[in-house]
């Protein structure tokens, strides 16, 4: 494509010849081929200006920057104020717009963004219509499956992945949307037709310093990027529940459709019983009633079916099909998922890595019959330490049992984490815990101390295959590691 039809009434200056054909656009100047764009992104460890010089060399005959005086003979120049957001719509333009094609959903909130996009997944393909999924496990669809390096692409590899899946039959596709994601405008040029707001809690501090900046943050998916979308029909469906939802439901771009349990919203269900396999509830819904039948537990994940009900509701979908497709839904990878290598007790392993999914996860596990609750746990590295501690407390007060491990420490010392999380322990006088650093070791005393009829949560990682130490990523899964222990202990000889 002509660099002249990329920046068709964009804001950009152009510097060289407007008729030289772009074959491919990247920010990483190792993936720079022949005839590329290249855009130069300032990274938080990296900037992108640094690597103008390799990316000539490997082929780029073009690049995108805010910096005005850098000039190289033979290769075109695109300057503007903001290269990132520029960065989405040039990318969508060379990629034939894929989002103004198909029904683009997307989810941000501290917590259930992943459960929420296979449970939308699962609806529409109750109903017929066959959705992609872009989010923190895999970006996938079809025979298309891509391990997920960070829960949203970058821009230029996002266009890519949709309109990859537009070819291959893709009627639609919903993306998580972190707020990592957000600030660094990783979804310009995308034209969505709904968002989805879950909740706002303590997270990723340690790169946005403030509740308020993070809350913006997770804003802008309503307000920006709702708002620039070309969509003739576009929704906000909101969490009311949540503080920071009843604040965002009254500036939301689009028709906005709120949801929750004790607020008066617009979806609100009803009647909750949570029994030992399975939870049952009714949603009102504007005056229809229908009723839900899930075998996912806990209150937390009410509220997840709520949201893509939200999503199925605003697309007209026939609320019968709706119930059907969330009763046929199973679970998620590491996400509440039960572990079976023949012990007598249950053993369930979970993402939950901040404090409000921790307790949401303890909570979900004491509606189920239990004598006791053993909790195995750490916190990551380089990441928000203020979260260690109230993660200390909430399993200090839930749990009968704690084991305090390693969770991708990365350049941290594995003991000084776990005396973070040990002083929240101590807050509430807890004295039920002890330290075990190395996870396969927790792991097995967790099991040494579990009798019939216990529970044993396994939270940090779940889908995860790894564990970040220093800079290097060793092979790790909670879900072989723990099937092991369990079929060496419990398993048939």
């Amino acid at each position: 494509m002509k660099i002249s039809e990329l920046l068709n009434n964009l804001d950009v200056k152009l510097f060289g010849d407007a008729n030289i054909e772009i074959e491919g656009i990247t920010y990483d100047s190792r993936q720079v081929r022949k005839n590329y764009l290249f855009a130069a992104l300032h990274g938080t460890k990296e900037d992108g200006k640094n690597y103008i010089k390799d990316a000539i060399s490997r082929g780029a005959v073009a690049i995108l920057t805010d910096d005005k005086t850098i000039k190289y003979d033979n290769t075109v120049f695109l300057t503007t104020n903001d290269i990132s957001d520029m960065l989405g719509k040039i990318s969508s333009r060379f990629y034939n717009e894929p989002s103004k094609k198909m029904k683009v959903f997307a989810i941000t909130g501290t917590n259930g963004k992943t459960t929420i996009t296979y449970i939308i997944e699962k609806l529409f393909e109750n109903a017929g219509i066959k959705l992609g999924v872009v989010g923190t496990i895999f970006y996938r669809f079809g025979n298309l499956s891509i391990s997920a390096p960070n829960t949203t692409p970058q821009s230029s590899d996002l266009h890519e992945l949709f309109s990859k899946m537009k070819s291959a039959g893709a009627d639609g596709v919903v993306v998580e949307v972190s707020s990592h994601g957000l600030v660094q405008n990783r979804i310009s040029g995308c034209d969505m037709d709904v968002v989805i707001f879950t909740n706002l809690t303590r997270d990723h501090l340690d790169y946005h310093k403030t509740m308020d900046e993070y809350k913006k943050a997770k804003f802008l998916l309503f307000g920006k990027f709702l708002a620039a979308s070309k969509k003739e029909k576009k929704y906000s469906v909101v969490n009311v529940d949540d503080s920071a939802g009843r604040e965002l439901a009254k500036i939301a771009a689009g028709k906005v459709i709120t949801y929750g349990i004790k607020s008066d919203a617009a979806l609100k269900a009803t009647d909750i019983e949570m029994l030992k396999n399975k939870t049952m509830f009714n949603v009102n819904i504007e005056g229809k009633k229908i009723r839900i039948e899930t075998k996912l537990m806990g209150r937390h994940n009410i509220y997840n079916i709520l949201a893509a009900i939200g999503c199925a509701y605003s697309q007209d979908m026939d609320l019968e099909k709706v119930a059907d497709g969330i009763k046929k839904f199973e679970t998620v990878p590491g996400r509440f998922e039960t572990v079976h290598g023949g012990q007598p007790f249950s053993v369930i392993i979970d993402y939950a890595h901040t404090p409000d999914a921790l307790g949401n996860l303890i909570q979900a596990a004491r509606t189920i019959k239990h004598k006791k609750i053993i909790t195995v746990f750490g916190c990551g590295g380089d990441r928000d330490r203020s979260k260690r501690p109230l993660m200390g407390e909430i399993v200090g007060r839930m749990s009968d049992y704690t084991i305090i491990t390693s969770d991708n420490p990365r350049s941290e010392k594995p003991e000084l984490i776990a005396l973070d999380v040990e002083v929240g322990l101590q807050r509430v006088k807890c004295k039920n815990y002890e330290i075990v650093l190395d996870r396969t070791d927790a792991l097995k005393k967790a099991v040494e101390l579990c009798s019939p009829d216990d529970i044993l949560l396994i939270a940090g990682k779940g889908h995860e295959n790894y564990q970040i130490i220093g800079n290097e990523k060793i092979p790790y899964n909670d879900k072989e590691v723990a099937i092991k222990i369990l079929t060496e202990k419990y398993g048939k000889k």
